[in-house]
């Protein structure tokens, strides 16, 4: 989750005649004012017995209860009393209800979402729930909304600040926000709007030719009776990039690491298993770390706030991570539009009429409300301008007969994903954690396991659908029939292995299959395979591992594709000068990506222009915000990206003053690795000067943890946390990315979390978050892990009951009476 704070600062500016009150004496009362109580007792209406919350010295609470309702009960008070204001922004941006609060400044969020429609489908979702899992879902909403009553005025300052009171909790109210999860780990309908924009530009030839991929992928595919033009979607992409001051970047290369060793590559004879996701870090943090007890479960791990469950983490039986799949659940398909009627649409030989679904947007500070019509065909929402103005569409012209329609399966109402938590939360073994995965619907994602039997597993999770005529990489014509879904790839069908001979399973986000045919193809657009590549080598260079080499491994700053990179400068022949002066420093590199090294940003400024000189027949796509709005560079980005192990082979299997054809224009690999060294030094010397030895990685490689109100000047030191300088990039372990060209927003996409679960004992299991648990910021807990997160380090993940007693600083008992 990201925000612009320089919009979004400007746009609360009007209110922040409210931070008075924090002036003077007041400030610290206002500030430690909606602190939770941790210590003592605290009425729960509808418990059947007394709940003991022990909070330890990390802020993590560990509930002890006696059965599942008040277990969730419980669960769901103490994620309001931690982090309330975070749960209320991620239910109206879900619901897109921003603009209630924020005013106008959040009308292009909201409309994007009430097109997508999360709201519409969670309230269907709630009423298909089966009866344990409403069950649940309704206790945990009870502590929710106890703790709210509770509070009463002393709310968190961020509804002080904005001037607005939160709303009792609804069972919709907690399924919209894993629609926003899906938004932000699902994102091809970008990449087939810039792969269609790209055959329009060089044809369909040479856009197979420069596609990104793995080398045993097969060719882009271009479906008959499409029509492509360089400004397909454009409307479309301007209307997520309009959205994503509160919706997030979701062009990023969100993903993770996780891996599992068996006993046999242990020292303690039992497996052990890591897993750190990508996201984009900010404050609050997404994750929330609890122990839970009580009933049937007995489990620990991370949460995130507004869900029940445990999304990654162990019970005591097994442990999993999850990394994002990167498969396509997604397609774009074209619609032809009657010119006469904007809502009537072609479907094969005749003309079906789209569903109209009026929104109304209400708008802080404006005394009418902003209605618009959403649009539904038979493949999904409009997302595209069409012909004909209907309420609430961008300005369009009557030539304009085709719109962009978004088929995918989070649009599809499934309620199964809670049952899916609370299943694995519960399994014993391997085949009770493939029963509890088989109702994971959307966001794909890949499982790695381990359980106290010895037992090690991978297994892809996701509905998937079977396309017979498309490998899904280019929007297709929605009128023909030809290519439609035909039903999802069987839960039994998707990869899976359990004991590999090897003993070690990784899962970096890299492609899941390799090219042999399946009766059902999966698609993807996965990332580098070199994280992968060297946790495998990590992994092989120790014969036996423990806790203290996992956490080695997390932290790894080698650069892979950055020793390969320096081996094709190694081949350069130059004139004495800046040029020569870097090659050779690159030359004595050793790869390691710290934010010391001034290796590392040469190597960082050379990669970004190296691609950007390779692929500059496509400039115009890249950096032209008129057709794609300020979301252009973003599919862009992670395109480019992708395209660096193709360009690397390329290179090294070539002469470099030997033209290579699939450059073009009679260019070489010496002529782009000199241009592009030379623009290298150009800036380097313009950010940082002329004094090589300052050009320290950090320098331009910097996070700052920020809140959404963190942007606003008076606010900033309260909310904001850094900046530090950082190591690491796309392609190292430990995941640091922050891409030179954004849409107007501050993006860092890092470990927000890092797990190392130890199946020999659990209280030997580690975590870490980029923050802490508290989203108050003047609690203790707001990001007093921030430190040893950058560092490296580590909490114990405690399990048994004398370890929690041991580490325990407050002690809370809820009961029905108070």
């Amino acid at each position: 989750m990201t925000f612009n704070p320089s919009r979004l600062g400007r746009a609360i500016g009007i209110t922040i005649g409210a931070v008075a009150a924090l002036a003077g004496v007041g400030a610290v009362a206002a500030l430690r004012r909606p602190l939770p109580r941790t210590n003592g007792r605290a009425k729960l209406p509808g418990l059947h017995a007394a709940v003991e919350v022990r909070r330890d010295r990390w802020g993590i609470p560990h509930i002890y209860a006696d059965n599942n309702e008040d277990l969730f009960c419980a669960l769901g008070y103490v994620h309001a009393q931690d982090r309330l204001w975070q749960m209320e922004l991620h239910r109206r941006i879900g619901h897109g209800r921003l603009a209630e609060i924020f005013g106008p400044i959040a009308i292009d969020s909201d409309r994007f979402i009430r097109t997508l429609g999360f709201s519409r489908i969670a309230r269907r979702e709630a009423a298909l729930l089966d009866d344990e899992t409403a069950t649940l879902m309704t206790a945990y909403l009870r502590g929710v909304n106890a703790c709210i009553e509770q509070i009463g005025s002393r709310l968190p300052l961020e509804f002080t600040i904005l001037g607005f009171q939160p709303q009792p909790w609804e069972l919709a109210d907690l399924l919209v926000w894993p629609k926003m999860m899906s938004l932000n780990l699902s994102t091809n309908w970008m990449q087939e709007l810039l792969q269609a924009q790209i055959v329009a530009t060089v044809g369909t030839e040479r856009a197979v030719a420069l596609r990104p991929r793995y080398p045993e992928d097969g060719p882009l595919t271009v479906p008959s009776g499409a029509h492509y033009t360089a400004n397909l979607g454009a409307a479309a992409l301007q209307l997520a990039s309009d959205a994503a001051l509160f919706t997030g970047e979701t062009e990023t290369p969100q993903g993770s690491n996780a891996w599992v060793a068996a006993g046999k590559r242990t020292t303690s004879g039992r497996p052990l298993l890591a897993n750190d996701p990508h996201l984009n870090v900010s404050l609050p943090n997404l994750w929330y770390q609890v122990h839970l007890e009580g009933g049937d479960f007995h489990v620990a791990g991370a949460t995130i706030p507004a869900t029940c469950g445990v999304i990654i983490g162990h019970n005591q039986r097994i442990a999993w991570g999850v990394t994002n799949a990167r498969t396509d659940n997604q397609d774009l398909f074209i619609e032809q539009f009657d010119p006469a009627d904007p809502l009537r649409y072609r479907w094969r030989d005749e003309w079906l009429t789209a569903e109209v679904v009026p929104e109304t947007i209400t708008v802080k500070g404006q005394a009418e409300p902003v209605v618009i019509d959403v649009r539904i065909t038979r493949h999904g929402p409009i997302i595209d301008p069409v012909a004909g103005t209907l309420r609430g569409d961008p300005t369009t012209t009557s030539a304009e007969t085709t719109a962009l329609a978004l088929r995918w399966t989070a649009l599809d109402p499934s309620p199964t994903l809670m049952r899916s938590v609370l299943k694995l939360n519960r399994a014993q073994n391997w085949n009770e954690f493939r029963a509890a995965l088989a109702d994971w619907d959307t966001p794909p994602q890949n499982f790695v396991y381990a359980d106290i039997d010895g037992h090690i597993g991978y297994c892809l999770a996701g509905r998937l659908p079977i396309r017979r005529h498309s490998d899904g990489m280019l929007p297709v014509p929605g009128w023909s029939g030809e290519y439609e879904w035909e039903g999802m790839i069987p839960f039994e069908e998707l990869p899976s292995q359990l004991d590999p001979p090897g003993g070690t399973i990784v899962s970096a986000n890299h492609r899941i299959t390799g090219g042999e045919q399946r009766n059902a193809p999966i698609h993807g657009f996965w990332l580098n395979p070199y994280r992968a590549q060297r946790i495998q080598e990590l992994l092989d260079a120790t014969k036996q591992h423990d806790v203290r080499s996992f956490a080695r491994i997390q932290n790894d700053l080698l650069s892979v594709p950055g020793k390969k990179l320096v081996e094709q400068v190694a081949r350069l022949n130059l004139e004495p000068g800046i040029e020569q002066r870097i090659r050779d420093i690159l030359v004595e590199w050793d790869g390691q990506l710290h934010a010391e090294s001034v290796a590392g940003s040469i190597y960082d400024g050379l990669r970004y222009h190296l691609l950007r000189i390779v692929y500059q027949e496509l400039a115009n796509l890249f950096h032209a915000p008129a057709a794609l709005g300020s979301f252009s560079v973003l599919p862009a980005n992670i395109y480019l990206e992708c395209a660096l192990p193709m360009v690397l082979e390329r290179m090294a299997s070539q002469p470099l003053d030997q033209p290579d054809e699939w450059l073009g224009n009679g260019r070489t690999w010496g002529g782009v690795l000199r241009a592009a060294l030379a623009r290298t030094a150009a800036e380097l010397s313009e950010r940082l000067g002329t004094d090589l030895a300052r050009w320290q990685y950090g320098k331009i490689h910097s996070l700052t943890l920020r809140h959404p109100l963190g942007s606003v000047p008076a606010l900033t030191p309260l909310f904001n946390r850094g900046p530090w300088p950082m190591g690491g990039d796309l392609d190292t372990v430990n995941h640091c990315y922050i891409p030179r060209d954004i849409a107007g927003m501050t993006i860092f996409n890092a470990p927000s979390l890092r797990f190392i679960l130890d199946l020999s004992d659990w209280d030997a299991s580690r975590a870490i978050l980029p923050a802490g648990q508290s989203g108050h910021p003047a609690s203790p807990h707001y990001a007093d892990m921030t430190d040893a997160w950058r560092a490296g380090a580590y909490h114990p993940l405690l399990w048994t009951r004398p370890a929690v007693e041991r580490y325990t600083d407050g002690v809370l008992t809820l009961t029905s009476e108070g």
